[in-house]
């Protein structure tokens, strides 16, 4: 048997369109040849649902490559930032993640690959759609339906190649369908794909729909004009085009179809009752069909083991909280008992946003939970119904609550809340109904890349001003800016976008790599007094012993370095199959 191995930018081409030998040639029950496809707006729409299905299930879960405990997209854009931990139980736990978190990965790891096989699995996609609905294939007039879903593909696929761009600098822009034996080659630099990024959107826009108004829901989950602008905004702003970026972020903003939720929802942003808010630009929905009984996609919705991968690691927790009468405060004990706790936020995070927020602002009580508020907020155990928040003698002297004697590794007393599963906010785990969406865009990005526009190309009018303002006015900060500068851009978008797919590749696009350079160089554990017979009441602190494990044993790979870590290495996989792929610097 002829053996064919095919590359990843072509693989999924082969289901769609490579045929086998002549005499192997039998029609498949219950699947419509292609030929016979791609006529009527029904078929387009089904095309295009296939394009957000798809794209969507390759973003939030990917089991073949990068395992079962989180989806791609998220892996890709947020493990290596500056603001987190890479913790769960230890050294020797998530370890391909980890060596990605501290730049000591190689060209094989799970994290790169899956990031690049989701992106070019969804441009297959959208070409299928581009590519067959034309004038010549269906003999006539496209429609306006044909039309729409040309331009939703088309954006999606500029959005793909956005990511590959930020993220690998030359990738390959495929336009075609690919057959097996394709092997393109590199972009001829970065600056070009953006600048094709953004004249992909000028094609797709007259074909997209707007969203009606700001509480149009349906609009927050297609790829409408809005999410389309802030494409082209992002990948110009890449480019250094700052003039044209902000016109077309601009757009966004001046449809009026787009506002910040008030300061008292913000704890609902990414959660299932926030779900297609007046802030969403665009979040995957994925509504369950009990017929299709596909488990692993139902259960990704908002990437796969979120509601592990996010929530607190629950076995160095003492006495396990129970979801009843948690006065809505905490995730849900009862459906995740064995939370991962893969993440969790750095001090310097942690201090920055206390600092510049203040502890009663709401984005600091939205995003993160300090450990008092963990011992004495929240019930536990012991704790006799009804429960009153509030620190007592009782609970300051309750050996069963708090963390038990191994001590919650990578922390140093603050803990996830953006994004643990709140059940009372409608976030349960379980397939079907209920959960929240896989985000994509907010709101505030968009408003901090005009107003990074603004900082370096000049804000006469204010507006850059006034964009960076409102967020902050929304957050209760107590630092308010009074100027549009890009120092105080950074420190905004550091602070909001947390955990939201932006830090790193923020830090690498301003030169900013200096927190990077020294990733993982101390990583410490949250012990309490209490529970090591060092006092009589509950009191965190922060062990060192250890802390500086990954220091002493990569001392020479550990950490960004100038002239490598800028881009991604191109997968080894794809290296191999396509002798055409030039390779990223340094990483031969």
């Amino acid at each position: 048997m002829k053996k064919i191995i095919y590359s990843i930018l072509a693989v999924a081409a082969v289901v769609a369109v490579s045929s086998c030998e002549k005499n192997l040639d039998i029609p498949q029950k219950g699947v419509l040849p292609m030929e016979d496809f791609y006529k009527t707006d029904a078929d387009a729409e089904a095309a295009l649902a296939a394009v957000y299905f798809d794209t969507f299930k390759n973003f939030a879960f990917m089991g073949e490559v990068t395992g079962y405990n989180y989806g791609p997209y998220f892996g890709l854009t947020n493990y290596q930032g500056d603001d987190v931990y890479m913790a769960g139980s230890g050294p020797d736990d998530c370890v391909a993640e980890r060596e990605f978190h501290d730049f000591r990965y190689t060209n094989d790891n799970c994290v790169v690959l899956g990031g690049y096989t989701a992106f070019y699995r969804s441009i297959h996609k959208c070409n299928l759609v581009i590519n067959n609905f034309t004038e010549e294939k269906i003999g006539g007039a496209l429609s306006n339906t044909m039309k729409q879903a040309i331009a939703e593909a088309r954006a999606m696929r500029a959005f793909d190649h956005l990511m590959l761009a930020i993220y690998w600098g030359t990738p390959p822009i495929v336009e075609e369908v690919l057959t097996g034996d394709a092997r393109p080659t590199n972009s001829e630099s970065q600056a070009a794909v953006m600048e094709w990024v953004a004249s992909e959107i000028d094609l797709a826009l007259p074909n997209l729909t707007e969203k009606t108004s700001v509480n149009d829901r349906p609009g927050a989950v297609r790829i409408t004009k809005g999410f389309a602008n802030a494409i082209k905004g992002k990948a110009l702003l890449w480019k250094g085009d700052y003039s044209r970026a902000k016109s077309a972020l601009g757009e966004v903003i001046n449809s009026k179809k787009y506002e910040l939720v008030s300061s008292d929802r913000m704890g609902e942003l990414l959660h299932g009752n926030g779900k297609a808010n007046e802030e969403s630009v665009f979040e995957f929905c994925l509504e369950f069909d009990p017929a299709l009984q596909d488990y692993y996609a139902m259960a990704s919705r908002t990437g796969w083991n979120a509601h592990m991968t996010f929530n607190w690691r629950f076995e160095h927790l003492l006495g396990v909280p129970d979801s009843e009468g948690l006065n809505g405060q905490i995730v849900d004990a009862t459906v995740n008992q064995n939370g991962w706790g893969w993440m969790n936020p750095t001090g310097a995070y942690a201090r920055k946003l206390i600092e510049n927020d203040g502890m009663e602002s709401a984005r600091r009580k939205a995003w993160i939970k300090t450990y008092d508020e963990i011992l004495y907020e929240i019930q536990w155990a012991k704790d006799p119904a009804p429960f009153v928040p509030g620190k007592t003698a009782a609970k300051a002297a309750d050996g069963q609550r708090g963390v038990d004697n191994v001590g919650v590794y990578a922390c140093e007393g603050f803990f996830n809340w953006k994004t643990v599963v709140h059940p009372n906010l409608n976030d349960l785990c379980s397939v079907g109904e209920g959960q929240r969406n896989f985000s994509i865009m907010r709101y505030p990005e968009v408003l901090l890349m005009y107003a990074e526009c603004c900082a370096h190309d000049g804000d006469a009018d204010g507006s850059g001003l006034a964009a960076l303002k409102s967020i902050q006015e929304r957050a209760q900060a107590k630092h308010i800016s009074s100027q549009c500068t890009l120092d105080e851009v950074k420190t905004e978008k550091m602070l909001e976008l947390w955990m939201e797919g932006c830090r790193s590749a923020d830090l690498i696009r301003w030169g900013d790599t200096a927190t990077l350079e020294s990733a993982d160089a101390y990583v410490p554990t949250y012990r309490d007094k209490l529970t090591d017979k060092m006092a009589n009441e509950h009191e965190g602190y922060i062990s060192d012993e250890g802390a500086d494990f990954y220091k002493k044993t990569y001392p020479q790979t550990l950490g960004f370095k100038k002239g490598k870590h800028e881009l991604l290495p191109f997968p080894k996989r794809e290296m191999d199959l396509n002798p055409e792929i030039k390779q990223n610097p340094n990483w031969n």
